[in-house]
């Protein structure tokens, strides 16, 4: 009886508002890999462009609900003097969710487009860190709550801070924390009501080791701790706040840098796995695989 009672109070909880509000974008390990210069000269190579493909299967603790998001990721980076950045990222998904082996979300849309602006610290020889300002501008508008979906359908405003320690002449300490608070917006439940809703806040702390040499084989990996908290509705729906959570996500990449007619080239590898402590029992675990292609002109 109990475990029944659990059960009607998960779908309960899905009815109102969705589990999984995905968005690569807002991805801090993407994010900190792909903005790491491909060549030490970034003065002369000051623009960054780069693709990305991922695959994303995640899958309940305790239900048989499964997620499998497949898309794509563009990113632009460019470099003002050796101060100031600013960076866009812009993505793309096929959503495909089943709940005991139903099919409950089969959609492709973009995600978010994120802007990202920041100015570099140099604090000694071996360290520097970088202040920065985001903004997610919302591409298309998701006004259910009854589904996932992809892109948080919320404006974005959030403040990050990064910084690398050098400790060998080929090994670096990456270090970062990252804000994101999501302004509510307008959505309606499945019975036709209004409601102010947001997933509220998101935080990460990123922990990285790599390689550092220039235009050559390199591995990195590293650790992100994920806080979502924060969500909210206008008037208030029971349960919402079981979907506050705290994901742990360790992942393993190959990354390689070559230069063709002062064009340079990165080609990266990655996987990643990544586990929800809190809820427990809504929580997921997830797989996430993607390579890149990214040159400095």
């Amino acid at each position: 009886m109990k475990k029944n009672s659990v059960i009607i109070l998960m779908f309960t909880v899905l009815t109102y508002t969705t589990t999984s509000a995905l968005s690569i974008v807002y991805n801090f390990r993407i994010a900190q890999t792909t903005r790491q210069p491909i060549v030490e000269e970034t003065e002369k190579k000051p623009n960054t462009l780069g693709t990305l493909l991922f695959d994303l299967y995640q899958k309940t603790h305790a239900f048989d609900i499964r997620e499998n998001y497949t898309g794509g990721l563009a990113t632009f980076n460019h470099l003002f003097t050796q101060k100031y950045y600013v960076r866009a990222d812009l993505a793309a998904a096929h959503t495909y969710q089943t709940v005991q082996n139903l099919v409950t979300v089969n959609e492709t849309e973009p995600d978010d487009l994120l802007v990202t602006a920041g100015r570099n610290f140099k604090i000694s020889k071996k360290s520097k860190c970088t202040l920065s300002g985001l903004f997610g501008i919302p591409t298309h508008s998701v006004n259910t709550l009854q589904r996932v979906g992809f892109g948080s359908g919320q404006v974005g405003i959030g403040t990050q801070i990064d910084g690398l320690y050098k400790m060998t002449k080929n090994v670096d300490f990456l270090w970062g924390a990252r804000y994101n608070y999501f302004v509510p917006r307008t959505a309606i439940g499945l019975l036709g009501n209004s409601y102010k809703f947001t997933i509220g806040s998101i935080a990460d702390i990123l922990i990285v080791l790599q390689t550092s040499r220039a235009l050559s084989h390199g591995v990195e990996g590293g650790y992100d701790a994920r806080w979502g908290f924060g969500v909210k509705s206008s008037p208030t729906i029971p349960n919402l706040g079981l979907l506050n959570y705290m994901r742990n996500s360790f992942y393993l990449l190959y990354k390689y840098s070559f230069l063709t007619e002062r064009v340079a080239h990165r080609c990266m590898l990655n996987i990643a796995y990544g586990f929800d402590v809190k809820p427990k029992l809504y929580g997921y675990n997830a797989i996430m695989v993607w390579g890149s292609w990214g040159i400095a002109f």
